[in-house]
């Protein structure tokens, strides 16, 4: 998927209908949860990053399906304040996903110094001059969102607004980038952070001209404007790149060519909680090792089902981690019980694409479309405890050669699609020793 498509995915849609009306966000259906709890233990290695001072943002991970505080959390926009101001700013010299040709940036920044600016010296005051005539000539309405195309029809709703504000900011060399995320307990909204004169400024270019200084004033704003992606990496080293992705601080790209990578525990002070690669895995990378900090693997998945194709094995630090947990190197949502380190599978999230064979954790039904556009898996094992299969709960897997299922499970005629001629459904008696193969 196109990078820049992606940033807008979880925000695109609650954008387009309102920046007043409340949209709720859908969650892919999951897996029924087995009662029963498995035990399992971390690889015996020292893959796994450790603990380093690193700060915890706490407070951002709100549950998916808790909606009572679901579009008011004001600490979300405390936790953006600390890793901004902590951010390489040279990070926000790029348009990143706000797309114009050089020819339409050229012809803008004529517009701008013939019709907005007159003889503003200061970064501070070109910026106010430019919020003002977005605000006081774009109409809000439904239209193209490409910042070139706001500027002729002068019709936008908020990502529009944030668009066109950016880049007329980077015709001036004033650094500026769109967060997306939720005007309080209203819906989905975008707005802009802006670097003028040396300071984080917070404006919101569709709904009033005032901004806000991000560090100073964030008592005034932080329970209005609640981001949950900010459109440019945060900081870079020679192996990964940082960004602000979910409400959580994430891993954006993977740059080592290493084919055994443990994702780092923190950056910039603070502790990294999420691996959603939406900026790509280097192709050489085979195995992942996640410690116990790395609370989400994106909401949506995105970053890993587009980019995790010769990836083989996810590995979680699974005697600590209370969120995910690895099984035969798959990843899943997860219920543990410290006191008995025990660990309930709740939720299939992640398959590595480049894996042959698959032996799935305890799950009592496989839903709709949870095994899906897997080209390299050629042999699927289910949990003896997995007794139901719906419609098209596997799809799309073409080297598919043998699926192995209870004896006992309950299958839709219309569970196995879109797989090869050849692909043998084989029922195991879970009494026995071994399998003992009845073809389907």
């Amino acid at each position: 998927m196109n990078l820049k498509l992606f940033f807008y995915l979880m925000s695109i849609a609650a954008l387009l209908t309102a920046c007043s009306n409340a949209d709720d966000l859908g969650e892919m259906a999951p897996s029924e949860p087995l009662n029963s709890e498995v035990k399992m233990s971390a690889p015996e290695n020292n893959m796994f990053a450790q603990r380093n001072g690193e700060k915890l943002l706490t407070g951002a991970y709100t549950d998916p399906s808790d909606y009572s505080h679901y579009y008011n959390d004001p600490v979300i926009a405390e936790h953006a304040n600390k890793l901004m101001c902590e951010a390489d700013t040279n990070m926000a010299a790029s348009l990143n996903s706000v797309e114009i040709t050089d020819e339409h940036l050229a012809e803008l920044k004529d517009f701008v110094e013939g019709t907005i600016l007159s003889t503003e010296n200061k970064q501070y005051t070109k910026m106010m001059s430019i919020l003002k005539w977005i605000r006081a000539n774009i109409r809000y309405d439904y239209n193209d969102q490409d910042a070139y195309s706001v500027s002729k029809n002068r019709v936008a709703v908020c990502q529009g607004y944030s668009n066109l504000m950016v880049a007329m900011l980077h015709t001036q060399g004033i650094k500026a980038t769109v967060a997306t995320g939720f005007l309080a307990n209203t819906g989905g909204h975008a707005w802009v952070y802006a670097l003028a004169d040396g300071t984080w400024y917070v404006a919101d270019p569709t709904n009033r001209n005032n901004v806000y200084r991000m560090r100073a004033d964030l008592s005034q704003y932080k329970g209005t404007l609640q981001p949950w992606n900010i459109d440019m990496p945060l900081a870079q080293d020679d192996k990964f790149v940082y960004d602000f992705r979910d409400k959580h601080f994430n891993i954006r790209q993977v740059l080592t060519d290493d084919e055994q990578v443990s994702v780092p525990f923190g950056a910039l002070g603070y502790r990294i909680t999420a691996f959603d690669p939406i900026g790509g895995i280097n192709e050489h990378v085979r195995e992942l090792y996640l410690s116990l900090n790395i609370f989400s693997i994106g909401e949506y998945v995105q970053g890993l089902k587009t980019h995790g194709t010769n990836l083989q094995e996810i590995y979680v630090f699974n005697d600590e981690n209370r969120y995910i947990n690895a099984y035969d190197g798959c990843v899943y949502k997860i219920k543990y019980t410290s006191s008995t380190k025990t660990t309930t599978f709740l939720k299939l999230l992640y398959v590595p694409g480049g894996k042959r064979e698959i032996k799935f954790a305890p799950l009592a039904k496989i839903t709709s479309k949870l095994i899906e556009d897997l080209p390299n898996v050629e042999v699927i094992r289910f949990d003896e405890a997995t007794l139901t299969f719906e419609d098209y709960a596997i799809t799309g897997c073409p080297s598919l050669k043998e699926i192995y299922i209870n004896m006992n499970a309950q299958v839709s005629n219309k569970a196995f699609d879109d797989l090869p001629a050849g692909c043998e459904v084989i029922r195991y008696d879970p009494l026995e020793t071994g399998i003992r193969p009845i073809y389907m």
